[in-house]
């Protein structure tokens, strides 16, 4: 530890997953199907599941949806339970433009297009409250191990914000933890033992108020190009382009210690942003076989680069012996900036479908994925062994399902699906999202009108703090989902 310091910093397991899992918000008969179009093709947001999907159009097309969330996020913590409700909106947006009797008959046509959507959404509002035997002094307390005293102490020349800095640019992530239990006064040293120690007493547990405000998305543009084969074979390359914006803020106070505990309040807070750009290469195929349709896409791993920039506060409320109050405040005003490279894994992707005279669809997508083959990289070798390992430890490969179905009424369509995407935690066997979809169209001359509506629930644990106090609240997130689109045909 003494030797690699500068290279600890504050990525974790749970951002393996961020920057993984996909749940996209595509157009309005894409997703009141599910997304189940690997098979199917000929919709805009079905060119970034399958990149065939673009040959399957007869005429070109431009599309925009427009999409509206509202969120209900219920966290259950040792039996006490909160709600928050938030809303938000993004959109979907798609050419594609169609080439026809090209290659003396081998060729019938190729498409270029292009498609615009969000791959994961992360606007969220979570509220944990509760009472509970264990304090965030423990985090504090675990990342003062082997912290020499002298670092994190402020000399008469020195300003907490220049100590803050140095320890960030020389120490690393846990050493700036440890100064801000030790300049708050949550935590003293003892000399005689060589070890910090908390003030705070909590025998008879102490009150927890924890929130995370989130916001930001995972946008993905797919450039496609895509052709048909004699009658009966599609295919397709997509060149993906991601580019992420993440903000979060986490308050984590605690109140209600012993009667005779000095330290009666904390008031601990992050703020981090995350900026990245990702690129993956897509491939994939359609094959007709009378009314089945076959399908089958790969897309390589995303390859990020991202900036994490972090900024921390933290008051606490004591009282001494004499019953004076006090207050102290840590607020560095220092942004950590932690740049490093992400690779998330591969995708394949086996689609069926039946079409029944034109008038009805049954279609089911199965997608592999390998979160265990995640990794983090740095420039300098080694930075990430420890967390990659623990993201091979910890995180399996799943197999993902969407059902899909339409019936086709002359112009008027009626459309359901269902969605199972299983969870990327090893030995947890509850399913990590699941969504039910209804939706109906109408199709004009040289236009189409759609709605669909969707309701997705996604449960999950969330582990408070990566070292110390690692409880975790049952967190059951309701998204419903309103996707209106409009199609012009040319």
């Amino acid at each position: 530890m003494v030797l690699v310091p500068l290279f600890i910093n504050a990525q974790s397991v749970s951002d393996a997953i961020n920057w993984s899992f996909e749940n996209e918000s595509g157009n309005s008969r894409y997703e009141s199907m599910a997304g189940a179009f690997g098979a199917l093709g000929g919709n805009l947001s079905a060119i970034s599941n399958n990149p065939a999907s673009g040959a399957v159009f007869e005429l070109s097309r431009f599309g925009v949806s427009l999409i509206v969330n509202n969120n209900s996020t219920e966290s259950v913590y040792n039996n006490n339970q909160n709600s928050l409700s938030s809303g938000n909106s993004n959109y979907q947006a798609g050419l594609i433009y169609v080439f026809k009797n090209y290659g003396n008959g081998n060729l019938n046509k190729f498409s270029v297009g292009l498609n615009f959507q969000s791959v994961s959404n992360f606007n969220d509002e979570i509220k944990i409250s509760g009472r509970s035997q264990n304090s965030v002094d423990n985090f504090f307390l675990n990342n003062s191990l082997g912290v020499n005293v002298n670092n994190i102490s402020v000399g008469s020349n020195e300003t907490v914000s220049g100590v803050y800095r140095w320890l960030g640019d020389n120490l690393g992530y846990y050493a700036q933890q440890a100064f801000l239990g030790y300049q708050s006064y949550l935590l003293n040293y003892d000399s005689e033992s060589g070890s910090f120690y908390s003030l705070a007493k909590y025998d008879n547990g102490v009150n927890h108020d924890h929130q995370i405000f989130s916001s930001g998305f995972n946008n993905q543009v797919s450039f496609n190009l895509s052709w048909q084969f004699k009658e009966n074979l599609y295919m397709g390359l997509n060149l993906n382009f991601y580019d992420v914006l993440a903000e979060k803020e986490i308050r984590h106070i605690e109140s209600s210690f012993d009667s005779d505990s000095p330290i009666t309040n904390i008031d601990f807070r992050n703020y981090l942003t995350t900026n990245g750009q990702g690129i993956s290469v897509q491939g994939g195929m359609i094959y007709k076989v009378g009314t089945v349709r076959l399908g089958l896409s790969y897309s390589t791993p995303t390859y990020y680069n991202f900036e994490d920039n972090l900024e921390q506060y933290i008051k606490t409320n004591s009282i001494d012996v004499d019953n004076v109050s006090y207050t102290d405040i840590v607020d560095p005003r220092i942004t950590n900036i932690y740049n490093y490279d992400f690779k998330s894994p591969s995708k394949l992707t086996f689609s069926g479908g039946v079409v029944i005279n034109n008038m009805i669809i049954l279609s089911a997508d199965v997608i592999s994925k390998n979160y265990s083959k995640s990794e983090f990289k740095h420039q300098n070798d080694g930075v990430y062994n420890y967390l990659n390992n623990a993201v091979a430890k910890n995180l399996i490969s799943v197999l993902d399902y969407k059902f899909g179905t339409e019936i086709k009424f002359n112009q008027f369509s009626i459309r359901g699906g269902y969605k199972a995407l299983n969870n990327p935690y090893k030995n947890i066997d509850e399913k990590y999202v699941t969504t039910q979809s209804f939706g109906f169209g109408y199709e004009f001359n040289s236009a189409t009108l759609d709605l669909a509506i969707i309701n997705s629930k996604h449960d999950y644990a969330y582990q408070l703090f990566d070292t110390g106090l690692t409880e975790s609240a049952n967190i059951n997130n309701k998204l419903l989902k309103l996707i209106l689109s409009y199609n012009i045909i040319f």
